[in-house]
């Protein structure tokens, strides 16, 4: 008796079969995850899964473009015809430009999205956020059109923009009460009150909140907490200041020397964004005031160059990882057409207790 050949496919031939597999199972929906990422996952080298894709091409399961990458489409044996998912981002200026932590969350909602078969690309200008805006917004609509945006750093002209169009999107970051958009965010009337709380367990009596003019969600949500921790605490002998600048070093500079050219100056400062800590650092080094002895700080947000900071910041931190997963499950339920219930998610930070927070001297 005759023995019965054996077929012995390539490598190649085995991924492509199994690539083949995961499309069907709707592991990727629009497009092929990057050839990296696809060697990193199935465990073959970059060569065996560039003969794979070749393979899936000649059977017309995928087409490869330079701007579109490995997109997936029908078979021919398969009525159904996979429909392209796509996701902008939208923020006012590039990510370069933008706080470090929001390009970390960015790279790491990129990759996530990547490995479900969408795609994510980022549009980026102050004209989108300034006056003139709804006709940018809507002519990007019509050039650039996206199963689903997130809105970075958005403030609330664009949410009432997306909201009224209802144009599916989520918003990375604070909305606005009156906006019932998805969103994910710090919870930063937490933080706010959680910092004045730490000030006066210091023995702090004086303290300000040095905070860029915004109207932001976030920021009103912060200036909202501080405001409540000072209220709730019922001390007649606090004093508290919320001040606000104009978002640049010299306008930060002004409103410091304007705190502590008073004759009761603050004993303790909560300061919004990273950039601005090392602005009022460098502000009170050149009066000559200590900190952690002389003034207190707390910074509000984080970023990764606060630690190299002596003494060690006060702050409060998370991961972007930890954001960008907070995001994925919001924005697969829009482009899949799906309820979102719970519109409204915050993500509580961890508190650093720096060096920079101390005992008010002589308490």
């Amino acid at each position: 008796m005759g023995l019965e050949p054996i077929n012995y496919d390539t490598l190649a031939a085995q991924v492509a079969a199994r690539i083949a597999r995961e499309i069907s199972r709707g592991t990727w929906i629009s497009v092929l995850p990057s050839e990296r990422a696809l060697t990193e996952t199935l465990k073959v080298s970059r060569k065996t899964v560039r003969k794979s894709i070749a393979e899936l091409q000649r059977n017309g399961l995928i087409k490869t473009s330079s701007r579109l990458g490995h997109r997936i489409v029908a078979r021919s044996e398969s009525p159904a015809i996979s429909q392209e998912l796509s996701v902008g981002l939208l923020a006012p200026e590039s990510l370069d430009k933008l706080p470090s932590y929001t390009a970390l969350w960015f790279d790491e909602f990129r990759a996530v999205l990547f490995e479900h078969g969408i795609r994510l690309t980022a549009f980026s200008s102050c004209r989108f956020f300034s006056r003139g805006m709804n006709e940018s917004l809507a002519r990007l609509m019509r050039q650039s059109p996206q199963t689903c945006w997130v809105l970075t750093h958005s403030n609330e002209d664009v949410q009432r923009w997306f909201f009224n169009s209802q144009v599916p999107c989520i918003v990375a970051g604070s909305c606005h009460p009156a906006i019932q958009l998805p969103s994910v965010d710090l919870d930063y009337f937490a933080v706010c009150r959680h910092a004045v709380g730490a000030m006066l367990r210091q023995g702090h009596r004086r303290v300000a909140f040095l905070i860029q003019r915004s109207q932001r969600a976030g920021d009103l949500d912060s200036e909202a907490g501080f405001e409540d921790a000072v209220k709730r605490s019922a001390r007649p002998d606090l004093e508290s200041s919320v001040v606000h600048h104009d978002g640049t070093t010299d306008g930060v500079w002004r409103m410091l020397g304007r705190l502590f050219d008073s004759s009761t100056p603050p004993t303790a400062l909560l300061v919004a964004k990273p950039v601005f800590y090392l602005t009022t650092v460098t502000f009170l080094a050149e009066r000559g005031l200590r900190v952690g002895r002389d003034v207190a700080l707390i910074c509000r947000d984080h970023d990764t160059f606060l630690s190299y900071l002596r003494p060690t910041p006060a702050g409060y931190a998370f991961s972007p990882k930890t954001f960008a997963k907070r995001l994925v499950p919001l924005v697969l339920a829009r482009v899949r057409n799906q309820k979102i219930t719970h519109l409204d998610q915050r993500i509580e930070p961890e508190f650093i207790a720096g060096l920079s927070l101390a005992p008010q001297q002589g308490k």
